[in-house]
């Protein structure tokens, strides 16, 4: 496998790059589907030119569909410059019992920690595969 992490025609990332591609989007991006629509994604790996992406969803806004996984597969790649020029993409996704959530400053303790338990319970919570989709990412 052709490990490409310069400026060039980018076929692959190394594990690394793929850790910071992620960590950039997640932070930039995806954490406002985490925290509102129960949706959260990342990029798992990144080779000869597909990306392998992994949503947790909990369906709450988007269902586990080919729509939705094309939708992220293009946000991914017109987010991160280190994707464009992937040829395709496949996304697993997995249930999940919550993704995130926001408190604004006035919310009770008690409640919030309740929340913070349920996250935590939620989190730790099996993930079952749903479905697997793939395709072309075309211009």
């Amino acid at each position: 496998m052709k490990n490409m992490d310069n400026n060039q025609n980018r076929e692959s990332l190394s594990q690394v790059k793929v850790k910071e591609v992620a960590s950039r989007y997640i932070s930039g991006c995806d954490k406002w589907y985490r925290m509102y629509a129960g949706i959260a994604s990342n990029l798992e790996r990144y080779e000869s030119g597909i990306m392998y992406l992994r949503i947790e969803n909990t369906e709450k806004t988007k269902p586990s569909s080919y729509e939705t996984a094309v939708e992220f597969a293009r946000k991914w790649v017109g987010y991160n410059a280190e994707l464009k020029d992937a040829k395709g993409f496949v996304v697993s996704f997995y249930t999940s019992g919550a993704t995130g959530f926001v408190l604004n400053g006035a919310t009770d303790k008690g409640i919030a920690s309740d929340l913070v338990q349920q996250f935590i319970r939620a989190s730790q919570q099996e993930k079952k595969l749903v479905n697997i989709f793939s395709g072309e990412l075309k211009v």
